[in-house]
């Protein structure tokens, strides 16, 4: 099947292509787990998505739902904001992916401190996995949500954190109340630390 010709767009064309084609396939219900697409600010280079009803089948995606459900009780929210920023020289550098609300466990879910999604795809870090101006956010929601939510849990070893235990996303109930969210300047700080500790590293197989 040949490429759409909105791929060959760049910069804030391409972005508006992206917008346009995602809204269609969330009105057709390819993605069941997004409650809703918008502009934050009605900044074309900031999107908003609320995201809920994760696969059930798997045991991350149940135990957030599941999370939701208590965070909708104690907290009159029923879903996760994330927020997707592009820059201006997109897609020769990818966007930058964070959660906006509610704040999680520390290293669960690809989440970092800050709130950022840090995966291998989502930087230039050169590397076999790393991004690629034919990536676009529709081929890489399910990748990022699937590592959410389907991941192993693990011992992270970090060179200035605490450390601590990976695995699927979960609402963090014990730092008070969880919707006040995380701010941009934290989100990319914590990326920053994040993808100099898999400069040191490596990346997972799931990273």
């Amino acid at each position: 099947m040949a490429a759409p010709a909105w791929k060959s767009l760049k910069g804030m064309r391409r972005v508006q292509a992206e917008f346009k084609h995602l809204s269609a396939d969330i009105e057709s219900r390819k993605f069941d787990f997004i409650q809703e697409l918008s502009l934050a600010g009605d900044n074309l280079l900031t999107w908003q998505l609320n995201l809920h009803n994760f696969d059930n089948d798997l045991p991350g995606g149940k135990q957030l739902n599941q999370d939701l459900q208590c965070l909708h009780t104690m907290y009159d929210q029923d879903h996760i904001v994330m927020q997707i920023e592009f820059p201006k020289d997109y897609p020769h550098q990818p966007f930058f992916v964070r959660l906006v609300s509610p704040r999680c466990v520390m290293y669960t879910g690809h989440v970092t401190a800050g709130g950022s999604i840090c995966l291998e795809a989502l930087t230039c870090s050169g590397t076999p996995g790393s991004w690629q101006p034919d990536f676009t956010v529709e081929s890489l929601l399910n990748v990022i949500v699937i590592n959410m939510i389907d991941c192993p849990v693990t011992v992270v070893q970090t060179a200035t954190g605490p450390g601590g235990r990976s695995g699927p996303l979960r609402i963090d109930f014990n730092c008070g109340n969880p919707t006040t969210g995380y701010s941009s300047g934290e989100a990319r700080a914590a990326f920053h630390r994040t993808l100099e500790n898999h400069r040191r590293m490596g990346w997972g197989p799931a990273a």
